[in-house]
């Protein structure tokens, strides 16, 4: 007799539906909120890149248009990643702006060199060049910055994504620009 309680109170329990969305749910509702937070995450990341390369870019470009460079013409230059960068944080962006010349020969050589929150190029250093930016006896603005991208959800498994980006630019107004201290 007991076999057969037993036996309907399984075939009862099959039969009832009632918990089954919840336990979906429980079953769904976090794989949603990791594919959620790190699609948001991502999007971030991507934007912070943007902003970096627009950076970069920009400070070159303004760079490009000087004749000549004295030490607060390259602080305003450099201070103006704090406004392109907005509405991220610029305590972990390093930016070098440097002038390159190539000798005859198209070899490299750093002219000047400054740094926000970084390390300056040695002036004299060989410098490797991107491939068409060898031109015999040519000067050439670059601007290297990097960036130590800390996601917000997940830092402690991930830990800051570096990002780098790169920028060449010939002079505009002039063949060089010298920096006149």
């Amino acid at each position: 007799m007991k076999q057969h309680a037993f036996c309907g109170w399984w075939q009862r329990l099959r039969a009832n539906r009632r918990g089954i969305a919840a336990l979906e749910f429980a079953v769904v509702a976090p794989t949603i909120i990791v594919a959620l937070l790190g699609g948001y995450q991502l999007l971030d990341a991507v934007t912070v890149f943007r902003k970096l390369t627009d950076t970069t870019v920009q400070l070159a470009n303004i760079t490009a248009q000087y004749t000549t460079m004295s030490q607060s013409d390259v602080t305003t230059v450099l201070d103006a990643s704090t406004t392109i960068m907005e509405p991220y944080s610029t305590a972990p962006i390093s930016i070098v702006l440097s002038e390159i010349t190539t000798d005859a020969n198209g070899n490299a050589t750093v002219t000047w060199s400054k740094a926000l929150q970084g390390t300056a190029l040695s002036a004299g250093s060989t410098v490797t060049m991107p491939p068409g930016f060898d031109n015999p006896s040519t000067s050439y603005i670059l601007v290297q910055s990097n960036y130590a991208y800390t996601p917000t959800v997940g830092a402690a498994f991930i830990g800051p994504i570096p990002m780098t980006k790169q920028v060449v630019m010939l002079p505009r107004a002039s063949a060089s620009i010298p920096f006149t201290g």
